[in-house]
C-alpha cells in the first residue's frame, strides 16, 4: 500500500528546478545576502542563529542555547560592559560534495548572540558549562525590589456640591 505524501509547495522538485519556490526564495536570500555583503557568490550560507533561553532560578539569571554540532573549543562567551556575548562557529565536514545532497538544510557558519544584562548583575561570578550540544550560563541576579500598590488621591466632592452642579447643568 502506497503511502500519502501532503504536498509542499516548497519542496523541491528534481524535475523542474526553474518553477520550484524553495529555488525562487534561495535566489533571492542569495541577493539580498550578496547585497548586504552577507555571503562570497557560490559559497553555502552562514547566516545561523542559535535558539536561546533565559529566566531566573534560585536567584541565579540563566542563559541556554541550543549549539547542536558545535565543538567547546569553537565557543567563545564574555562580557562586553552590560552585555552578554555568545559567539561561534558550527564547522561541517571537510570533503563534502554539493551534488551528493538529496537535503541540505543544516547551516554551518559562525553566529554570535548579543544579550543586554539587568543592572546589578555580579559577572565576575559568571559560570558556564557546555553538556550536550547546551551551553549553559549562570550568574548571580540582582536583587529585585517587589512591586506595591500606590493609593491614589482624589478630592472630596460634598454631595451638595454634586447636587447644586447636576442643577446648573440642567
Amino acid at each position: 500500500m502506497k503511502s500519502l505524501i501532503r504536498w509542499d509547495p516548497f519542496r523541491m522538485k528534481q524535475w523542474d528546478p526553474f518553477v520550484d519556490l524553495r529555488l525562487m526564495q534561495h535566489n533571492m536570500d542569495r541577493l539580498f545576502e550578496r547585497f548586504l555583503g552577507g555571503e562570497v557568490p557560490g559559497e553555502r550560507s552562514t547566516l545561523w542563529m542559535p535558539s536561546v533561553e533565559s529566566y531566573t532560578k534560585d536567584g541565579l539569571l540563566v542563559f541556554k542555547a541550543e549549539l547542536p554540532g558545535v565543538d567547546a573549543k569553537d565557543l567563545d562567551v564574555s562580557i562586553s560592559e552590560r552585555e552578554l556575548v555568545i559567539k561561534g562557529e558550527r564547522k561541517s565536514e571537510k570533503g563534502e560534495k554539493e551534488q551528493n545532497y538529496a537535503y541540505r538544510e543544516i547551516v554551518y557558519g559562525s553566529f554570535e548572540r548579543r544579550f543586554a544584562l539587568p543592572e546589578g548583575v555580579k559577572t565576575d561570578e559568571l559560570k558556564a558549562k557546555f553538556t550536550n550540544g547546551i551551553l549553559e550560563i549562570t550568574m548571580p541576579a540582582p536583587a529585585v525590589t517587589k512591586a506595591r500598590k500606590i493609593e491614589i488621591e482624589t478630592p472630596k466632592v460634598e454631595k451638595k456640591q454634586i447636587e447644586s452642579e447636576a442643577k446648573k447643568a440642567a
